[in-house]
């Protein structure tokens, strides 16, 4: 059934980066995007019952909130993707945390906030109006990454490493979708922002079925 539900999830996110590869958001578009995200939750509803799988449900429930808003144009809108992102890391970096005997922080998480930095003194200058949002939203961006890093540094488990890794292609995500917001339109943005965004959030749904 897992391999069913990731070839579907797959196929169905390669159809949608296809349908708006310019941008334009035509229907097909707009209804493989939300199935997209639910194929993947699908893969964490998989998962065996735990408390882990429980908080990943509800990330990547408040994360097909967020593609809902990033649909449409405006900042309104633009403001409520970021909203319900905002809180689905809040409850992925609980989920991270859940259940360690420990919180080692291991050395790379200086990686993390030196890509955080370099793209705050990118985009935050051009942010205008929304400069305090998306500073906020960049810190608790970081602090997801550096919970899967304690994560995966506590377990060493295959399971922490998908989160890992997932929690690290979310940031190449959303600095492509800053950079487009903010800097300017290039070719390709959308088939950037979208793979890597369900990439990631595929290998966050798939840690939990090696969660400990």
């Amino acid at each position: 059934m897992f391999k069913l539900i990731a070839a579907l999830a797959a196929a169905s996110a390669l159809a949608a980066i296809v349908a708006d590869w310019r941008e334009t958001k035509p229907p097909l578009f707009l209804a493989l995007k939300p199935l997209t995200t639910i194929l993947i939750a699908g893969i964490a509803a998989l998962a065996p019952e735990s408390d882990y799988r429980l908080l990943i449900l509800g990330g990547l429930a408040l994360s097909l909130a967020g593609d809902v808003c990033l649909m449409f144009e405006g900042d309104a809108a633009f403001i409520g993707g970021l909203s319900s992102f905002l809180l689905a890391h809040l409850v992925f970096m609980a989920a991270f945390l859940i259940g360690l005997p420990a919180w080692p922080v291991p050395w790379w998480v200086l990686g993390f906030v030196a890509y955080g930095a370099v793209f705050a003194a990118l985009l935050l200058p051009r942010a205008g109006k929304l400069k305090l949002p998306v500073l906020l939203y960049g810190l608790v961006l970081a602090g997801m990454a550096v919970t899967a890093s304690v994560r995966y540094s506590a377990l060493q488990s295959t399971g922490a490493l998908l989160a890992l890794i997932g929690a690290g292609l979310f940031l190449i995500s959303d600095s492509a979708l800053g950079t487009r917001k903010f800097v300017g339109r290039y070719v390709g943005a959308q088939g950037l922002i979208l793979s890597t965004y369900w990439l990631s959030i595929g290998l966050i749904a798939a840690s939990t079925l090696d969660a400990q």
